[in-house]
């Protein structure tokens, strides 16, 4: 309990960080258990230190953490809305490492966020979805017709809306490859080359042209179209 002390105590005090706190686990992963209990801390520091520690060890480790796989998905239910982003993000992270296939069986949880209408969370899930559709080919028929339905989902401004489905086309170049893509998936991207945001039209684009070249492509009487006088 005295290196858990001392965890909290200099997170606490501001003399220690996230990203400290991250690398003393793979030095000493004993501190693991601390870390976990630190992040249901009343202490904010300790709190938020300890869960983006647990998401940076996941992203460099996910092997590490992956047995403590259910204290993660215990986080999703947290009051608290960061600690449940981190939570989401640690999930997808653990993919990678997911030789039980654990991950899956939280797969309809994160499927659930994408209609909550707050725009953070369901990023969040929407980029966790990506690296689980890519960890787990047996999921990605579901992920991307879910992440397709995102266009369709109430926010609280179209803009948000247009974001989220920016970060839907991101997740699903993670996992769709030319040839294997369904026409909905290229329909899909086919529409958002139009979106009236100029960064998610663009993110359409570089699907579609992935997805099926061809219908990136103009049409010879479109392009001779556009050449007359």
């Amino acid at each position: 309990m005295v290196g858990e002390e001392k965890i909290h105590a200099e997170l606490a005090s501001g003399k220690t960080d996230a990203e400290k706190v991250a690398a003393g686990i793979l030095s000493d992963g004993q501190l693991l258990a601390s870390v976990f209990r630190g992040a249901t801390s009343k202490l904010p520091r300790v709190k938020f230190g300890c869960s983006k520690a647990l998401m940076l060890l996941s992203a460099k480790q996910p092997e590490l953490l992956y047995p403590e796989i259910d204290n993660v998905v215990g986080l999703l239910d947290s009051d608290n809305q960061i600690l449940k982003w981190n939570a989401i993000a640690i999930l997808g992270n653990l993919a990678a490492a997911d030789h039980e296939r654990r991950v899956p069986g939280v797969t309809r949880m994160l499927l659930s966020y994408l209609s909550c209408g707050e725009l953070i969370t369901v990023n969040n899930a929407i980029a966790a979805l990506g690296k689980i559709g890519r960890a787990h080919p047996g999921e990605q028929a579901e992920i991307a017709s879910r992440l397709i339905a995102v266009e369709k989902c109430s926010f609280n401004t179209a803009e948000c809306r247009n974001i989220a489905v920016g970060k839907a086309l991101l997740a699903l170049d993670m996992f769709l490859e030319h040839g294997g893509a369904s026409m909905e998936a290229i329909e899909f991207a086919r529409r958002q080359t139009g979106n009236r945001r100029a960064a998610t039209a663009k993110k359409a684009k570089a699907l579609l042209r992935k997805l099926s070249p061809q219908h990136s492509k103009k049409r010879p009487m479109e392009c001779a179209s556009l050449l007359a006088p």
